[in-house]
């Protein structure tokens, strides 16, 4: 039975994204995410509108300090079922623009053989919905017993990314969302 065109679209993008990754040093230690979650959040007069993604998947390459994250925008998960169909449907166009995606460079130098935490940021670009722009994002790295934890919270403004919400419900939708990532990562076994 052939895969689903989701699947395989999922499959090429994480194919892209290891190859840019690993394409500067086959020998560079690079991190994969194990674990991810990403949350959003806009407060709005009649309802709030939250969901949790767990099914994202990032890259980070220790050598050339590239960071790469996709998220499968089907992969949001809302309390309400009539929620998920319309932010699907109506506001993210998810069959069009099927994933969100970062890719860009960790800004500073991060000693990884010690266990700390570091504030640090992340410049590069944030494609939403086909619209790519230009971000630095504020986060913490923790550096604990060979793992890597990455978490942020940062705004997106619906706006920048030509998100329209219809006009009946405009007073009912914020125009800036909140965002709360927490990825953690195992360094992958180096080519020999």
């Amino acid at each position: 039975m052939p895969a689903a065109p989701t699947t395989n679209f999922m499959k090429n993008s994480i194919l892209s994204l290891t190859l840019i990754l690993l394409s500067s040093s086959l020998f560079a230690q690079v991190w994969k995410s194990s674990e991810n979650k990403v949350h959003f959040f806009s407060e709005a007069p009649l309802e709030n509108i939250e969901a949790t993604n767990t099914t994202s998947i990032a890259f980070y390459n220790e050598e050339n300090k590239q960071l790469a994250i996709v998220i499968p925008i089907k992969g949001f998960k809302f309390e309400k079922e009539l929620m998920e169909e319309h932010f699907n449907e109506n506001y993210m166009e998810s069959e069009k623009f099927k994933n969100g995606k970062f890719k860009g460079t960790l800004d500073g130098d991060i000693d990884f053989s010690k266990d700390g935490t570091y504030e640090t940021t992340a410049t590069g670009i944030l494609t939403i919905h086909g619209v790519e722009q230009k971000r630095t994002i504020k986060g913490t790295l923790i550096v604990k017993k060979g793992t890597l934890q990455m978490q942020s919270k940062f705004q997106i403004k619906l706006e920048d990314h030509d998100i329209e919400i219809p006009k009946i419900v405009f007073s009912n939708i914020a125009e800036v969302i909140d965002v709360t990532c927490d990825f953690s990562f195992k360094p992958q076994p180096k080519k020999k």
